[in-house]
């Protein structure tokens, strides 16, 4: 198996096709920055929609672009839609042929105008429609479904309470069926159930020092309360997520993170964090929990990249010593997590690994008596990438292999999943888009069939060299195709006249 870049065709912004001998399938579009917020969505086999705000403006409104290329990457429509000024784009879904955008802010608005709308168009036939709500002051959406004619979102607030807001796009009504506000608590992830016709809300709920848990809520399409399932943690640990899939009519399977309780109690400031010890995984049959099963990081038997660092190695040794307990020991870390991938009677858990990265910066001053002072801040460089996990369950929660996929040169502001996962028979492939390459590791179960090897996405013209590449990411299309985007700073020399130029380039890639 390898990547390969399609060379197909060539489209311009302008949507007109120039055939060149076999250039790359991809869209460029100049700009003068990288700052510019460019933003796909996969339509399936239907083909992708790129959108941006625009700098045109009408009373309160904002118009933003809309281009939707088919699956040959050519033009088909283009339309501007005007939005509220004040909300900035959140997230996206695409459900049904037809593509969900999210717009909100926390701030406080202007009588008359709302903080939350949600985009809905039909990509077909370009029809489209606006919905808005109204969110609590300072909240922070966590998840984001569509549920049939509902639109789902998972919110927590600034003062430790969560929710799940419904918005009913058939009467634009929007209501709250479940909000914890008696005690803390901190909104975890939803899903969808489409074997039962119901959705879950996920919460993580702190009542004292001592008494913590999951709650687990469902509720049908007209936000009745259909079960609630309380997961509490084992002994000296406490549940920092959870996300879902169904099993059967009967059983579902919880998978997430843990943390290491030490000591006996845990204070509430230090409770709501993100760095975990480990993975659980634990089924749960009708409403009831059954034992949870733990693995510490340092028991993980693929684990790569960092995790081969002198830390790794001195915390395993510790936690090796016959008369250490086997938890007081760990490596902890922050983790985007994906939706549980479910192939083949196996469920398949990836994460992503982070850390924060800052510099030093020290200046100078002169006091009074003009005696040298010097004085040093710390500054947020951004989100350091360096690992991704994916483990593999059995239906009883089992782990029966895990591995890893080093990552590489990701520093961002934007904290969003980069990891890509596919599968081809009993092989898997890890891959994600850096530095203008394509990133890529096999795997078989806990073996490695091929290390990590970088593959160069084709640009517009065989003599461009690519000098720059930011704000990179790769998202799964349909059957074996991805997209890789981002901005590329490129450099030809050949060009009179144009021998630099900025991009923000859409590549369309397949594996074989």
């Amino acid at each position: 198996m390898k990547l390969s870049v399609l060379m197909v065709f060539l489209i311009s912004y302008s949507g007109i096709v120039r055939s060149q001998i076999d250039p790359p399938l991809r869209i460029e579009i100049e700009a003068k920055t990288d700052d510019a917020a460019y933003h796909v969505v996969t339509c399936g086999n239907l083909g992708l929609v790129m959108f941006y705000e625009t700098t045109r403006t009408q009373d309160e409104y904002k118009f933003w672009d809309f281009v939707f290329y088919n699956v040959f990457m050519q033009e088909v429509w283009h339309k501007d839609i005007p939005l509220s000024k004040n909300v900035k784009f959140k997230s996206k879904h695409f459900e049904n042929d037809a593509i969900y955008l999210l717009y909100y802010t926390p701030e406080k608005q202007k009588k008359g105008l709302t903080n939350y709308q949600v985009l809905k168009i039909e990509v077909m036939n370009t029809r489209y429609e606006l919905f808005s709500s109204e969110l609590p002051e300072d909240s922070q959406i966590t998840d984001f479904k569509i549920f049939g004619s509902l639109i789902l979102t998972g919110i927590n607030t600034g003062d430790d309470k969560s929710c799940v807001n419904v918005l009913n796009m058939q009467s634009r009504i929007s209501n709250t069926p479940f909000a914890i506000l008696d005690s803390s608590s901190c909104f975890e992830s939803l899903y969808v159930d489409s074997l039962k016709n119901s959705y879950i809300a996920v919460f993580n709920v702190f009542l004292s020092k001592t008494d913590y848990h999951l709650l687990l809520q469902e509720f049908d399409t007209t936000g009745n309360i259909l079960s609630s399932v309380i997961v509490k943690p084992s002994e000296n640990k406490k549940l920092n997520s959870g996300n879902l899939i169904t099993l059967n009519e009967h059983e579902r399977l919880l998978i997430g993170t843990y943390d290491i309780v030490k000591g006996e109690s845990i204070d509430k400031k230090n409770y709501f964090h993100n760095e975990s010890s480990g993975f659980y995984s634990m089924k749960i049959v009708g409403n009831l929990p059954q034992e949870g099963r733990y693995f510490n990081f340092l028991e993980m038997e693929n684990m790569t990249g960092y995790l081969k660092s002198k830390e790794y190695v001195q915390a395993l040794k510790k936690a090796e010593r016959k008369d250490q307990n086997p938890d007081k020991y760990s490596l902890d870390f922050d983790l985007l997590l994906h939706e549980i991938i479910r192939r083949d009677s196996l469920n398949y858990f990836v994460s992503e690994a982070y850390y924060e990265e800052y510099h030093t910066v020290t200046s100078t001053y002169y006091d009074y008596y003009g005696r040298p002072v010097p004085v040093s801040y710390t500054v947020f460089d951004g989100y350091k990438y360096f690992n991704a996990f994916i483990s593999c369950f059995a239906d009883n929660g089992e782990k029966l292999w895990d591995n890893g996929l080093e990552i590489f040169n990701i520093l961002t502001f934007d904290l969003e999943n980069r990891v890509n996962v596919y599968f081809n028979h009993d092989d898997v492939v890890l891959a994600y888009n850096r530095e203008g390459k394509i990133g890529a590791k096999i795997i078989n179960g806990q073996q490695i069939v091929e290390g990590v090897e970088y593959y160069p996405l084709e640009s517009k013209y065989s003599e461009d060299k690519i000098i720059g590449d930011s704000k990179s990411n790769m998202e799964y299309w349909y059957d074996n195709y991805f997209l890789a985007y981002g901005f590329q700073n490129i450099k030809n020399n050949s060009l009179i006249g144009n021998d630099k130029r900025i991009v923000f380039y859409i590549n369309k890639v397949f594996f074989q």
